[in-house]
């Protein structure tokens, strides 16, 4: 059984599976880090599956999960139900920036339920927040459907993709709500002007190098249209924006993973309007990304689960 969310240990404050997986791969939740269950009156212990897994699709995605089924409370209503319809949970919603605090211990103490707890477990002494609670006291973990990373999204999009209902999938997007179907687009033989102002989560399979200066270079295969030409889009991930990026962990393994085991070919997402220069003698085509948290870089493996996303086919390497 898959569950959404989870408490840490000492904390009364729920954490979204997308939520751990960040925190453990911006290692802040050590190297082996324990949940228990989010239910009324239940101490169960939980496990996140592919917490450690940098790479995600379909079938690999992180969720937290029982030990032991038996170990729930009674009272449990994450694992008993207890008849409680479930709530529309409203569009998924990208911020297009985190708090400024999203990743720094902001809690001088643990929450309430939390030192209760302590308290009585050890004879009236009120135990000292660990870093992880003090980590989660503010801001609030984001809902299960509240993503501050394009990956998060992607997942959402390959999900209604296999579902079937891209077109009727609300999400909310830098303050407007749209479809999914709306939101993503390939940039395959797209009229590059007409896009210009066109903020999107352009998409498409690109070639991956690493720079000398410790960044990475990308160019997308298959190419905006300009008049009679043929312009294949590219970007930049700079070593110092990676150096401060908050899960750069995350994102180098996955981008050395590339390199290494598919020689750099890769399907990119970006959260970008296509820019070109004005007066350059030959034009070109580039995506500038300000914030790392706007782009998601995969392998080619989702390709099968990409090709019924667009009406255009999409070529083989």
């Amino acid at each position: 059984m898959s569950i959404e969310e989870a408490l840490l240990p000492d904390s009364d404050e729920k954490l979204s599976a997308e939520r751990a997986y960040e925190l453990y791969w911006a290692e802040l939740l050590g190297e082996e880090p324990h949940f228990h269950c989010a239910g009324t009156g239940c101490q169960a212990q939980l496990t996140c599956a592919c917490l450690k897994k940098p790479e995600q699709t379909l079938l690999i995605r992180p969720y937290f999960r029982s030990f032991r089924l038996e170990d729930h409370a009674p009272t449990c209503e994450v694992m008993h139900g207890h008849g409680t319809p479930k709530k529309d949970k409203g569009p998924d919603i990208f911020e297009a920036e985190r708090p400024a605090n999203h990743f720094h211990a902001v809690g001088s103490v643990a929450p309430v339920g939390a030192r209760l707890r302590a308290k009585s477990q050890q004879g009236g002494a009120t135990a000292g927040p660990s870093r992880a609670s003090a980590l989660l006291h503010k801001p609030a973990p984001p809902k299960p459907s509240h993503f501050y990373r394009l990956s998060s999204l992607v997942q959402k999009f390959l999900e209604h993709r296999r579902d079937k209902d891209l077109a009727e999938a609300p999400v909310t997007i830098g303050g407007e709500t749209t479809t999914y179907e709306a939101l993503f687009r390939n940039v395959y033989r797209q009229k590059a002007a007409d896009h210009l102002q066109t903020r999107a989560v352009w998409w498409g399979t690109a070639s991956l190098r690493a720079t000398k200066d410790g960044g990475y270079y990308l160019r997308f295969t298959r190419p905006f249209r300009h008049g009679d030409e043929l312009l294949k889009p590219t970007m930049t991930l700079a070593s110092k924006d990676i150096e401060a990026y908050p899960v750069r962990k995350l994102l180098r393994a996955r981008l050395d993973n590339l390199i290494a085991n598919h020689d750099g070919y890769c399907v990119v997402f970006v959260w970008a309007k296509p820019w070109m220069p004005k007066d350059a003698d030959k034009p070109f085509v580039r995506f500038y990304v300000d914030n790392l948290d706007h782009i998601d870089v995969r392998s080619p493996d989702i390709l099968e689960e990409l090709k019924s996303t667009s009406r255009i086919t999409i070529a083989e390497h």
